[in-house]
């Protein structure tokens, strides 16, 4: 009898110390670490983008790793950032290799079911770009045509709605505007900022009137993080009551107008 109240015990104390481990929010783990990973996808300016700049965090620079820092400096740690390719993001945060993705993400309702959306910092939208004389003026006019997109975006996304037309996948916004650039394509379909830089660093290429879609643009964490989401959110009134988020936004776009080739 005293070696199976001794087990229980024991078994109790064990639970008892597992429970309190699983009480530990988000938050006081990457205090206890000191270091916030964020994921991201470096080829979509003005949100992040390959930067030597000293403004730059492990090689990345733009609006989110501005946003990026801010939440670093809140939570008193050091911010590390994960460049991959943007369809991996997801998965990559379910596995805990990083706290939170910041990549200029759409908050999608078929995203929603994997992670938890902040609220949104950006109205995007998404606009077809194509070479100067086309006779393509409105997404119906994509029907048999060779479409540039990144992989595993909204932009991807609007053109597998759409029968008939020969979607071309790249692994960033510029490539599949090089695409065009070089003839390889007839239109793109990306977000209306990245749309604007390609545009006005490539004469010769023309942004159509109108959004095809709108988009809220968030930040992401893994489901049931409470913690970080609640720090997000707050950070994210904050820089907007501050002004600082537009800032940032003017910043990196005027900087990058002669830079993305």
């Amino acid at each position: 009898m005293k070696k199976i109240l001794t087990v229980l015990l024991v078994l109790l104390v064990l639970v008892g110390c597992g429970n309190k481990e699983d009480n530990i929010s988000t938050v006081d783990k990457i205090k206890a670490k000191g270091e916030l990973v964020l994921l991201t996808e470096a080829t979509f300016p003005p949100f992040e983008y390959a930067s030597n700049d000293p403004s730059s965090v492990d090689g990345v620079a733009g609006v989110d790793i501005e946003f990026g820092k801010a939440l670093a400096e809140k939570l008193g740690v050091t911010l590390k950032v994960m460049d991959m390719d943007f369809d991996t993001l997801t998965i990559a945060l379910q596995q805990g290799k990083g706290d939170i993705i910041i990549a200029g993400m759409t908050n999608t309702p078929e995203r929603a079911e994997v992670v938890d959306f902040s609220n949104s910092y950006y109205d995007n939208g998404l606009f077809i770009v194509v070479p100067e004389g086309s006779d393509i003026k409105s997404s119906a006019d994509l029907v048999g045509k060779k479409v540039a997109v990144q992989q595993g975006t909204t932009g991807n996304d609007f053109i597998d709605k759409i029968d008939g037309v020969n979607a071309l996948t790249f692994g960033g916004m510029v490539e599949a505007g090089m695409a065009v650039v070089n003839g390889n394509a007839d239109a793109t379909v990306m977000d209306v900022l990245t749309a604007q830089i390609i545009v006005h660093n490539n004469p010769g290429l023309v942004l159509l009137g109108d959004a095809v879609e709108s988009e809220k643009t968030a930040a992401a964490v893994q489901k049931g993080n409470e913690s970080l989401l609640a720090m997000v959110n707050e950070l994210l009134q904050e820089l907007q009551a501050e002004g600082k988020m537009e800032a940032w936004f003017d910043l990196h776009f005027q900087a990058l107008l002669d830079d993305v080739q």
